[in-house]
């Protein structure tokens, strides 16, 4: 069938499907950048209410949400480090900054994001925590030990969320 022989009716439907998944699309990404314009007012808002902590940005999917000025840094804590199954703790994304930052001014602030209908994003429920306890272990196994001077740092007030 050539195009010549489509009929009329066919052909205006069809472009008439072709023009709302356009502008569906459209406005899929403008609903998207809302979403993400409000996420960053609450992360500035948790911010400010937190009394200003060290912020940093999982490079995951949190540095959408955090204001460059606001941003002590960034981490890379992957999800499926703490996947069932894999109780993992990565020597390659040690984000040793973040525990010194803890230790430095008593907490920090982790922004990281999830797709719709999760609760919390997986490195934030399970690998951060994985984190926590092998960071607070090994503090306790160096301070036992007598290897850490703890002068000025706060390593009791470190613990799992």
């Amino acid at each position: 069938m050539s195009e010549g022989d489509w009929p009329l009716e066919r052909t205006t439907a069809l472009y008439k499907v072709i023009r709302q998944l356009h502008k569906q699309t459209r406005q899929d990404r403008v609903s998207r950048l809302r979403s993400i314009d409000l996420d960053a007012d609450f992360v500035v808002s948790a911010f400010h209410s937190c009394r200003a902590p060290p912020m940093f940005a999982n490079l995951r999917c949190g540095i959408w949400y955090v204001p460059p000025g606001l941003r002590d840094g960034t981490c890379y804590f992957k999800s499926t480090d703490g996947h069932s199954g894999s109780w993992d703790f990565s020597l390659s994304r040690l984000n040793a900054h973040i525990a010194l930052a803890a230790s430095e001014r008593g907490r920090v602030m982790i922004v990281d994001a999830t797709r719709r209908g999760k609760r919390f994003p997986d490195a934030l429920s399970k690998t951060i925590p994985i984190w926590c306890c092998v960071f607070n272990r090994a503090v306790a196994a160096l301070r036992a030990s007598g290897g850490v001077d703890t002068a000025g740092a706060r390593w009791e007030r470190l613990a799992l969320p």
